[in-house]
């Protein structure tokens, strides 16, 4: 189970006794917390899985609390499974919760803890990063959910500019919100729009986003163009280091996208192959053909050899940027 689909479930008014959520996505860690505290007349406890043993976790959920039903919160959960037990919990107070956060990137619990959880009719999911649909489907329900229209553009837009990063897009939300003014008009008539021009006036891009010009210029073999983008990065304080990451991705998707295109794969089935968004599908498969393979293995080893230089300092930034353009766009 993914964290979005947890969210939903929580929100409806499902609320299990046992959570385990694992998964680097920070946000859903607290965002779950947060939905789930509302739900607790009792109050809410963290604990830490560092300093915390099976032994002691069973008393504490073993006493009821004077105040009602209560949500225990264990973060660093993934600590507590490296340690030997077979016991792990045996009870849980009527109508409390004990939610495990563990931001490894694998589940870290063992099979009998799992097997436990399902017993006890619980959850385990991931906070994982969602795919570009997912991030816009949520920010879609997160606005029409606050009483405004969304259009599908203003969604794509948003996620466009802001990444996929569920912290981020949260920020954009609430940022967006505040500049549109309450959903509805006075006298409740009129519902505000969303639209991709309001998104455009008020969302800051992704930092990623201002490299886009110019990995475009360098796969398009536009020297003049990637030049001027470069004075731009530089002039905006670019990380070097950053944008030959960027372009390392950019040729990876190029040569994944060619591949593709000699395994015959349909072109309205190519985004979902390369896990991408459909505009950068079609724009990958067009570039590609500008490449051979031997040539992306040349810029491979260039772009490793520039990275290098780089990080032990053994080249200039600027002069390093330089050469990449000269060397990456020439036919």
């Amino acid at each position: 189970m993914k964290a979005l689909t947890l969210e939903e479930e929580i929100l409806s008014g499902k609320v299990a006794s046992i959570y385990l959520l694992y998964g680097e996505e920070t946000f859903w860690h607290r965002h779950l917390v947060e939905i789930l505290s509302k739900r607790f007349t009792g109050g809410v406890e963290t604990l830490d899985g560092d300093e915390l043993s099976w032994p002691d976790l069973r008393d504490v959920v073993a006493q009821p609390s004077f105040f009602g039903p209560k949500l225990w919160v264990v973060r660093n959960a993934q600590t507590m499974f490296s340690a030997k037990e077979e016991t792990f919990i045996q009870s849980i107070v009527p109508g409390s919760c004990i939610f495990m956060s563990a931001t490894s990137k694998e589940n870290p619990a063992p099979k009998i803890f799992l097997e436990l959880v399902a017993k006890l009719e619980g959850r385990v999911a991931e906070a994982s990063s969602p795919s570009f649909s997912e991030a816009m489907n949520w920010v879609t329900e997160k606005l029409t959910g606050a009483g405004y229209k969304v259009s599908r553009d203003a969604a794509e837009t948003l996620v466009l500019i802001a990444g996929k990063s569920m912290e981020r897009l949260n920020h954009e939300v609430e940022k967006i919100q505040l500049y549109v003014g309450p959903a509805h008009e006075p006298g409740g008539r009129m519902v505000k729009q969303i639209t991709s021009s309001v998104v455009l006036s008020c969302v800051s891009p992704d930092p990623e986003m201002h490299t886009f010009a110019f990995t475009d210029a360098i796969c398009s073999k536009n020297t003049a163009r990637a030049l001027k983008e470069l004075e731009d990065l530089k002039a905006r304080g670019t990380n070097p280091i950053l944008i030959v990451a960027m372009l390392t991705s950019s040729f990876a998707l190029l040569w994944r996208a060619k591949e593709c295109s000699l395994k015959g794969v349909p072109q309205n089935s190519l985004a979902g192959v390369l896990g991408v968004h459909p505009f950068s599908a079609k724009k990958a498969l067009e570039q590609s053909k500008n490449w051979t393979f031997g040539e992306l293995e040349r810029a491979f080893r260039l772009l490793l050899d520039v990275d290098e230089a780089l990080k032990k300092g053994y080249l200039d930034p600027d002069l390093g940027m330089d050469y990449l353009v000269m060397n990456l766009t020439r036919s």
